[in-house]
């Protein structure tokens, strides 16, 4: 039996020959890509894709799924032109069902015209623990209620454009502490505070009529005891098919992820598909033509049946490729970061009125990825510029995550005679140099203006602070965002997607 249930990744910009072949002969029926190893730009894109779709149609095979991670905010795969939307939690602080939905389809629209047909989006995780280190902002917040209504809104604009959105990370990563790239996390919780809170995101999505879920590589121990939900025939067919009625494909999170790996590729590749995983996405494991040759003899064929149907509706044709980057999707994603950016207390600093020999000092941390699950270290942090659009006489420094005593000083040092401070952080409930900086510059009464440029959890770490705002991200359209609210050009709207833990704002 042809093996058509595993997502295959390759390294380079085209496809080498023998996954061409590969694709002409029907063995491989989906692919993953990866910024790294796959994209340069748009119209790179769209050759390979391209290059794909026209091997199978050479060897008369149906279109192969081509997904990517494509979410907005932290991860987004696709750059260098590509429409870079605020994240899941940007969207959250809206309150819009009606933006997320024109963010499915600003994500739908450019996906189908660089030749990609499955997106890994959205997070359908409730994120309610603050020290959640891998899902973060990339949820759209920690009411159940709330994630399920723009979730569901965003994969309807996603369907709409012809692209398959795949919701994650099913029963919900929300309340984990550690991040299943490296660690094999447990979630405790009994079955109905799930059924409360992580699986109805999950529940609402499938009876909308979502095509593909993607299990988390967690053991959920009020579903099974023993096996992870990828590997978990109890929660694949039992739960999930069974009690919750879903008929989609199911697709698995990468298996080069240790909470999975550990297992050995081959054994927990084997283990996924006979517990009732549709499509095993192989990732960065190596040798995967050879894999798949094991692989021939678990192949299910219900799997394949759903895998066929789900091909036999896609659209071989790709839509203009001046959609990517267009006018009208950089406006929706202006409007999406204006509209979230939220002022959490209010010290009577804003709008700011400087004079125009008054120095305003940026500060911003130095970008990093933070999980594996994250492209940031790509982005450079904006704000400076769009604050010196408006005055002249800004400055700006960046600080070094885990900084050095040295790196704080000096940068004390070069502010300590700014009218203005404004300090961008980043998880700076668990980066001490980022906790000490703002503390030293409000110590010497500096009234520092904190924005948090991810979760909004930083203020655990200065309590004091008297005026602090959270934007869900640090792309353009965030610090441009910011920088109208600053000044008073937009009026702030966005409410907290997520209570702040112990502190009185």
């Amino acid at each position: 039996m042809i093996m058509q249930q595993l997502i295959h990744s390759f390294i380079g910009y085209t496809p080498p020959a023998e996954i061409l072949a590969g694709v002409r002969q029907g063995n491989i029926s989906a692919f993953c890509l990866f910024a790294h190893s796959n994209v340069a730009n748009p119209a790179q894109l769209r050759d390979l894709t391209k290059a794909l779709l026209h091997a199978a149609a050479d060897g008369g095979q149906l279109p192969p799924l081509i997904g990517i991670d494509q979410e907005g905010g932290q991860l987004i795969a696709i750059t260098n032109g590509a429409t870079e939307l605020p994240g899941n939690m940007a969207l959250g602080a809206t309150r819009s069902p009606e933006l997320a939905e024109q963010a499915g389809h600003v994500l739908g629209r450019e996906l189908r015209a660089m030749g990609l047909n499955l997106n890994f989006a959205p997070s359908l995780d409730v994120n309610i623990n603050p020290v959640n280190p891998v899902v973060g902002i990339r949820s759209f917040g920690a009411d159940p209620q709330l994630v399920a209504d723009l979730g569901i809104a965003m994969i309807r604009g996603m369907r709409a454009e012809g692209v398959i959105a795949s919701a994650k990370h099913f029963p919900g990563h929300g309340d984990t502490g550690t991040d299943t790239h490296h660690t094999a996390p447990t979630i405790d919780h009994a079955l109905d505070r799930m059924e409360a809170v992580e699986l109805l995101p999950f529940r609402q999505a499938i009876a909308a009529e979502l095509n593909a879920i993607m299990p988390a590589h967690i053991l959920f121990t009020a579903l099974d005891t023993d096996n992870p939900a990828t590997l978990s025939p109890m929660i694949l067919n039992d739960y999930l098919r069974g009690k919750l009625g879903f008929d989609g494909l199911t697709i698995s999170d990468a298996m080069d992820m240790y909470a999975v790996a550990r297992f050995g590729a081959t054994e927990s590749v084997k283990r996924a598909l006979q517990a009732g995983i549709d499509l095993v996405l192989l990732a960065h494991l190596p040798d995967q033509m050879t894999l798949a040759e094991q692989m021939r003899d678990f192949a299910q064929p219900d799997a394949i049946a759903r895998i066929q149907q789900v091909r036999a509706g896609l659209s071989r044709e790709l839509p203009a490729l001046d959609v990517v980057g267009c006018a009208e999707h950089q406006q929706i994603a202006q409007t999406i970061a204006d509209r979230s950016i939220t002022l959490v207390k209010d010290g009577g600093q804003l709008p700011l009125r400087p004079a125009p020999d008054d120095e305003i000092a940026v500060i911003t941390p130095q970008p990093s990825d933070l999980t594996p699950a994250d492209t940031s270290s790509s982005v450079r942090i904006a704000l400076a510029d769009a604050i010196r659009q408006r005055h002249t006489h800004t400055q700006a420094y960046e600080l070094p995550r885990d900084a050095a005593p040295d790196d704080i000083s000096a940068i004390l040092h070069a502010t300590q005679n700014a009218r203005y401070v404004i300090v961008g952080t980043v998880a700076a409930d668990q980066d001490r140099g980022q906790a000490e900086l703002v503390k030293a510059l409000h110590a010497r009464q500096q009234q520092p203006l904190v924005i948090a440029l991810r979760t909004p959890y930083d203020l655990v770490a200065f309590p004091m602070i008297e005026t602090y705002l959270c934007a869900y991200g640090i792309r353009a359209v965030t610090t441009e965002a910011i920088a109208r609210v600053l000044f008073g050009e937009i009026t702030v709207s966005g409410v907290l997607p997520c209570p702040l833990p112990d502190v009185r704002v």
